[in-house]
This record gives C-alpha cells, structure tokens and sequence, in this order.
C-alpha cells in the first residue's frame, strides 16, 4: 500500500476538505438572502425540512402533505418557486424535524450539519480508531455531497453504525438506535432481518419497540390525518423512480439515483427490466445478509456485510445517501490496517471512496451508475474476510 502511505493519507484530505469549504464558501457568498450563488436555498434540501416544520408548528401539520401548500409556503420563504415536496417522506419524519424551524433559517441548518456531522465522524472514528480517520472522513466525498445536499445521510449513518457498534455491548441501546432509523423505512427493512438471523433478541425488541412508538408519537402529536394524507400519496410516491416526478413537478433525475433500479432507468432500460432486476437483487441480498448473521463472523465483517447490504437492497436510494458507505469503508479498511491487507483490497477500498463523486461525472456523461458496481466488490471483500475468518 506504498500508494496510499501515511503522509499523502495526512495532506491530501486535507486539501480535498479545503475544497470542499472553498465550493460550499463561494456558493453562499455568491447568493443572495437565503439563496446561494445558483439561485438555490443555501442548504439544499434542508429548505423542505425547514418550511415543512414552520408549517407543522403552525398547528397545519397535514398542509405538510398538499403540494400547492407546501410549495407555495418554500416560495414565500425563499421568495423563488422551488420544486421540493414532502409526500414522500413518512409522518415519523416529520415528527424528528419538527423542531427546525424553532430557529431561523441558516441557524438551524448549521446546527443540523453540524451536529449530525460531528455524531457521523464519532462513529466513524470509534469504527476505525485512528488519528487519519477524522481527516478521512471529512474528505469523503459522500461527506459533500450530504453537505451540499443538507440531506439526512450524517443522521442515517449515525443511527445505523452507532447501532452495530453498541449492539455486542449494549443491545438495548442498539435497539433505540435502530428504531429512531425507521424514520427512513427502506434504510431500515434489512436490520430486523439480521438481527433475527443472529438471535438478537433483546435488540430486536428494542428495535420494534421503538419503531412503534415513533409511529404513535406522530399520530399523537401530528395527528392521524397527516397518516392519512401520507398513505394517500403512497402509490405515486413509489413510481417516482419511474417517472422521475412528484406531485409539484418535483424531479429526480435518474442520474441521481444509485441504484440498480436507477442504473437500468439510467441506461435506458425498460421499468419492467429495472424492477425485475431490482427485486432479484433485494431477495440475493436479504438472502446474503441473512446467512452471514447466522454463522460467527466478526463484528466488523458482519457489519460492512449489513450496511452494503442495505445499500444494495433499497431502490429509492439518492447521491447524498452514500455518506452512509463511509460505514463498510472505515470497518473494511480497520481490517486491513490491523490484519494485513490482502491482495487487491486497498484499490477497492479506495475505489469505493471515490464513488460519490465518481457517480456524478459518469452518470452524466456516460450514461453509467458505477454505485451497483462497486457495492457488490466491496460486499466480496468483507466474504473474503469471513472466508479467511473461518479458515483460521
């Protein structure tokens, strides 16, 4: 691994960080009032979850659901039309950014990427327990594009990986973190499958407990109504990947999608080819993820093998979700510092780095969604991993 000695894994994120404030720097201070140098909210996405609380506390919490409301509320706000709806997100969502808007604007998403940045670099660093991890991580390029998206990746990796990291120690604990991820369901779908599979009993508990009681804390604060208008929207929301729109004219590109439903959209392929292969995919990974919680794979193996997994297994899966591959990537590479690399797996390792800023430039300009790709070489290496495991 001469390649990738200590002292280019020292300067270069640095540099690379530098970067990424230097980008983030001249889009707000190009802009103007809350919108940045592109005419955008500075923030990105974060502008839905503000004005969706600002609507919520108002005691109009269903208004969250209409799209003329919704839209017409961000316009006021931002004072441009901006094409983001909220429809597809779950009301135990809506519940865990309801506080946002307590604050203005720009001081709520500091403190939103700020504090789930700071949990997402802990994690990774209790992960991995190496000076170089912290400048790693913020030169990872899923780290960027959650920063410039002010996405919920931070906030998704910190509940996934916090949990599998507590879950040998603290299984109660890991429950209450896997619980509080239902707020994205399809992060979420494959844990209770392996923590089944492992005979995690006491976190699996945890885990429904949890996730219920998100569930009827939105009803009893939010009301049943907003469950009603979220259901409502339900089957148009699961055909976004197909037509690229929401209600509102809200577009998602397939450029943006990293799945492999949205690598065969991508390339032109027909929606029935790209579910059938999608759904061929979700039954091999669940069927794989399955299989390595039930034998005795370390906690490190067993944990990239979940998060890859769960990576794998979600259709609806966005750019800026690939903060989370930060978690396989740090426990992965652990294994190879402390273990001896074996061959081929340093360049996978950075290969998988690379691949958020990577997705971008060949999606667009070849068609190419390399996510689908890279995820399952990095899945083969963790199984070499176990193999080795149980040779030994």
């Amino acid at each position: 691994m001469n390649w990738l000695n200590r002292e280019r894994l020292t300067v270069y994120p640095r540099i690379i960080f530098v970067t990424y404030l230097v980008v983030l720097g001249f889009l707000y201070l190009t802009g103007s009032g809350l919108l940045d140098g592109r005419g955008d909210p500075i923030g990105g996405d974060f502008s839905l979850y503000w004005v969706a609380s600002s609507l919520a506390l108002k005691g109009e919490p269903v208004e969250v659901y209409q799209p003329s409301r919704i839209l017409a509320a961000e316009e006021k706000v931002f004072g441009v039309a901006i094409p983001l709806t909220w429809q597809q997100q779950p009301p135990t969502y809506l519940l865990l950014v309801l506080p946002l808007a307590l604050l203005p604007y720009l001081i709520s998403l500091g403190l939103w990427l700020s504090s789930t940045l700071a949990g997402f670099i802990l994690v990774l660093r209790r992960i991995a327990p190496h000076p170089l991890v912290i400048g790693l991580a913020l030169a990872f390029p899923g780290t960027f594009q959650n920063l410039i998206h002010g996405q919920n990746g931070f906030l998704s990796a910190l509940l996934l990986g916090g949990g599998l990291l507590v879950l040998d120690q603290a299984p109660l604990a890991a429950g209450l973190l896997f619980g509080l991820l239902s707020y994205k369901p399809h992060f979420a779908v494959l844990v209770p499958l392996a923590l089944l599979a492992g005979r995690r009993w006491r976190a699996l508990l945890s885990m429904a407990i949890v996730s219920g009681g998100l569930l009827l804390a939105s009803l009893l604060v939010l009301g049943p109504d907003v469950w009603a208008a979220y259901l409502h929207h339900l089957p148009a929301t699961l055909q976004v990947l197909e037509t690229g729109r929401l209600a509102g004219n809200m577009a998602i590109t397939h450029d943006k999608v990293t799945s492999l439903l949205g690598a065969v959209l991508l390339a032109g392929g027909a929606p029935w080819l790209a579910q059938i292969l999608q759904a061929a995919l979700m039954l091999a990974t669940a069927g794989l993820v399955a299989w390595v919680w039930s034998r005795k794979a370390s906690p490190a193996v067993r944990s990239a093998v979940l998060v890859l997994g769960v990576l794998l297994f979600t259709p609806y899966e966005l750019i800026y979700d690939l903060a989370i591959l930060a978690l396989p990537l740090a426990w992965l590479g652990w294994e190879g510092f402390r273990e001896g690399w074996l061959p081929g797996e340093p360049a996978l390792l950075f290969l998988g780095f690379l691949t958020p800023i990577l997705v971008p430039i060949l999606a667009k300009n070849l068609n190419l969604q390399i996510t689908p790709l890279v995820l399952p070489m990095l899945l083969a290496l963790a199984l070499r991993r176990m193999r080795l495991e149980t040779a030994g």
